[in-house]
């Protein structure tokens, strides 16, 4: 764990670059380490352990991915007045929809009065006033219920949990557009890891970022 997290630290991209064709990770290599034209490459992990009959996406000079994010930021700079409205005109609109909170109570109220039926329905066991394969039949029927509102739950609540993690991601590049001062002269590792949740390539020139909020946007070289 130690030597992921100092690989992690040293080079921005790792863990963050995707084939576009097989869905692979790239792997960083160096070529020629050991003369004065070394040369950094990003290349897919299926392509290096299988060969290019099982993919042949190339491989793409660090440099150029490097080059790409400066060209991806300083483009959303020049225009971040109009996307960080972007941003928060869409977070709204996400937050402000209430069909999952209104579900939420929905699913509640029918949990509350399944856990009231079963209470009766041991009161009437407990008196002997029901039959034995009814009491197991009705039992069987509440408890299946239960069990499949509280998944129905879950899932709403993971929804909303998203949410607000999404929220707090574009916080965070409001944040990062609204306090820079200047575009970008230069790769910027905490820039990097600050706005790109991974990049998958689909060609030497035309890789798709995709930010930490979900969006994509798509930078293809000269």
């Amino acid at each position: 764990m130690g030597e992921s997290k100092r690989y992690s630290s040293k080079y921005a991209l790792n863990s963050k670059v995707y084939c576009g064709c097989c869905g692979a990770i790239f792997k960083r290599r160096t070529w020629n380490s050991n003369n004065p034209s070394k040369k950094v490459v990003w290349q897919c992990k299926t392509y290096v352990n299988e060969g290019k009959v099982a993919c042949d996406t190339k491989s793409v000079d660090e440099q150029v991915l490097h080059s790409a994010f400066v060209r991806l930021f300083n483009r959303m700079y020049e225009n971040k007045k109009r996307l960080i409205k972007t941003l928060k005109a869409n977070i709204e609109s996400a937050l402000s929809s209430r069909v999952e909170q209104k579900s939420l109570l929905d699913i509640e109220g029918k949990m509350q009065q399944l856990k009231s039926d079963l209470k009766g329905l041991v009161n009437l066991k407990l008196r002997n006033q029901i039959d034995e394969s009814v009491y197991d039949e009705e039992t069987n029927r509440f408890s299946s219920e239960l069990n499949e509102l509280r998944q129905q739950m879950l899932i709403l609540k993971e929804k909303e949990d998203q949410k607000e993690k999404i929220k707090e991601r574009v916080d965070e590049i409001i944040q990062v557009l609204s306090s820079r001062q200047d575009i970008l002269e230069q790769f910027d590792d905490n820039l990097f890891n600050a706005l790109v949740e991974k990049i998958a390539i689909l060609s030497p020139a035309h890789f798709v970022f995709t930010l930490k909020n979900g969006m994509s946007i798509d930078e293809i070289l000269d």
